[in-house]
């Protein structure tokens, strides 16, 4: 694949703002509030922050012990609870304790926007992880709420799913519909106190080839090898569109394959066929959306990515798309 996900620049990124963020908050203070927290430029890495101090208690609580009073009765742990709600309205943190925490709260906020999936990993595979933790983390996730909603969900159901974080996230993220968030606005606002190149957020191991449609067969020989096996025309055209017509909705055509996509076919199309890059996932449809024909658009997927086993012509996600594309240009077909 052409990119993946640049965790390195993420937490370069992370650490820069954080120093940036805590030179203005600090001046003139030597503590800060919950409500100072809270109000934070950026709203979802304030109520990260709050979140991480809240599994900090709870982690804390866990480990209260003793041979003379019994810690796990129902009305201590409801009394504990209660002290909780008291302490978090009174939130007092210093400079350097509260600068590891935001770090790791903006990289955390940066991921949610840019990689629900790798979010979402980070946290399901935390050492120590409690189902309770993950209910209590869904109070605190405003961007791309629908996906950790899906994944507490399914932790109420049933707590050994916990077990398994990858079965668990193959789940959640083949059953998702709602719209992604978009990064850019969160970008620009990250921006304002430090300027953000999204680019730099993903390794790019080969430039994406140029957008140009190139023919199907390089020489004579490959041309004579092309026309013995079907085409994929022939292998996506038809059953494809027969097998997820239901899925896929293709009884009228879309103008566009953005506004035909679900959340989980976006991410999982950056993140199967991608590698967690989401400029080049919407580079590629902008180019599809605007080819002449559906002959074209196969030809340069084709090209730039069976052709060289990018991917692979089998896989579900592969001939997903396909589908999509299908459908994309069934109108055209039918003219």
């Amino acid at each position: 694949m052409e990119s993946k996900l640049n965790t390195k620049a993420i937490e370069e990124y992370a650490t820069g703002y954080a120093e940036a963020l805590l030179a203005d908050l600090y001046a003139g203070k030597e503590r800060l509030t919950g409500q100072d927290l809270l109000a934070l430029p950026v709203e979802q890495t304030g109520l990260l922050v709050v979140a991480r101090l809240f599994n900090n208690w709870r982690s804390e609580a866990s480990r209260l012990k003793s041979p003379f009073f019994d810690y796990s009765h129902p009305k201590v742990q409801e009394a504990l609870q209660k002290f909780m709600n008291v302490l978090s309205r009174h939130i007092s943190i210093g400079r350097d304790d509260l600068q590891p925490i935001l770090q790791q709260a903006v990289s955390d906020t940066l991921l949610l926007v840019l990689s629900p999936y790798t979010f979402c990993q980070r946290w399901l595979t935390t050492p120590g992880l409690q189902a309770e933790d993950i209910t209590s983390l869904s109070r605190f996730i405003k961007l791309n709420k629908p996906v950790w909603q899906a994944v507490a969900g399914k932790v109420e159901q049933d707590a050994a799913v916990l077990a398994d974080p990858q079965a668990l996230l193959d789940e959640v993220f083949n059953h998702l519909d709602s719209t992604p968030d978009d990064s850019e606005e969160v970008l620009a606002a990250f921006g304002k106190k430090l300027p953000v190149e999204a680019d730099r957020f993903f390794i790019k191991e080969a430039t994406i080839p140029e957008i140009t449609p190139l023919s199907l067969a390089d020489d004579e020989e490959e041309e004579e090898e092309e026309a013995a096996r079907p085409t994929l025309n022939d292998r996506f055209g038809g059953q494809a569109r027969e097998t997820l017509a239901d899925r896929l909705q293709q009884s009228q055509p879309a103008t566009s394959l953005k506004s035909m996509l679900s959340i989980n076919q976006k991410f999982m199309f950056i993140n199967d066929l991608f590698d967690g890059n989401q400029e080049d996932f919407l580079k590629v449809l902008d180019f599809l959306d605007s080819c002449e024909s559906k002959e074209v658009a196969v030809s340069f997927i084709h090209n730039n990515y069976l052709k060289h086993n990018r991917w692979k012509a089998n896989a579900p996600q592969v001939r997903e798309f396909m589908a999509l594309l299908d459908r994309r240009f069934a109108g055209q077909a039918e003219s």
